[in-house]
């Protein structure tokens, strides 16, 4: 039988997306939490089953079975344990083909769940912290481009002019996530070789005009941090995190740092 809280609103996690990105996410919903104790912490559950959610790029760019229902299936895990407020922490999972399915079957059985968009929340984050015109460069996956995930919900801010790496670029940047020997994926910690491709690729973008660069799959924030670049960097898996408070319980969001 599916429980719901009625005393305390809850976040779920569809994580394993991948199973690091579902980790940070859940990292980063403590980090904007503004709690003095253990107990003051909102509820969150975490799923983290990724043999169950099939390659996102590979179904968008090759097609096969839609990742959307082992997600679906990770979202009623999720909500029989509490959730009110469900997030996936993978850009790639956000294109049309694959969310448009999850959130539809999602609303036709639980319409009191809510379910957020990652793309569009960072596009509203990024259309009110710059409220003039500016340029903002992407890295993400080749999926994430192919289906224009972010131009397309950028349209809104038309202040906003955004700026994608080449074809070869976009080739390196996926090769440093998805890569068997040295990717995101594959290494952790991130290994020397991913963090040098990221790197070059995103004083690229700053070279060619960006102001600020959008870290368009989950798992570059494991690798572009305040640590490793200079560079403004905007972090959608940090706006879902914070969001996804904002949602669940909002006098507990910590006030946002540049």
């Amino acid at each position: 039988m599916v429980r719901y809280s009625v005393y305390m609103k809850a976040i779920g996690i569809i994580g394993g997306v991948g199973p690091m990105a579902g980790a940070d996410a859940a990292q980063k919903i403590f980090e904007n939490t503004n709690v003095a104790t253990d107990q003051e912490h909102l509820d969150l559950y975490l799923t983290s089953t990724p043999r169950s959610i099939g390659d996102r790029t590979k179904f968008l760019l090759e097609g096969g079975s839609n990742p959307a229902e082992g997600l679906y299936k990770n979202a009623l895990q999720l909500i029989s344990l509490g959730a009110s407020t469900l997030i996936v922490p993978c850009n790639t999972a956000h294109a049309p083909p694959i969310f448009d399915v999850l959130r539809k079957k999602l609303h036709d059985s639980h319409p009191e769940i809510t379910l957020l968009h990652m793309i569009e929340e960072t596009a509203k984050h990024i259309g009110e912290r710059f409220p003039e015109s500016t340029t903002i460069g992407l890295l993400a996956t080749k999926g994430t481009h192919a289906l224009k995930t972010y131009p397309n919900a950028l349209l809104a801010y038309p202040h906003i002019t955004l700026i994608e790496p080449s074809k070869e670029s976009q080739e390196r940047v996926h090769d440093a996530i998805y890569n068997q020997r040295y990717g995101i994926k594959a290494q952790a910690p991130v290994s020397k070789e991913a963090l040098a491709i990221l790197l070059e690729e995103a004083h690229t973008l700053y070279d060619r005009g960006a102001k600020a660069l959008i870290l368009g799959c989950t798992e570059l924030p494991l690798a572009l941090t305040k640590e490793t670049i200079s560079l403004p960097l905007i972090d959608p898996t940090v706006v879902l995190a914070r969001s996804a408070i904002k949602h669940t319980e909002p006098a507990k969001l910590k006030d946002e740092t540049a």
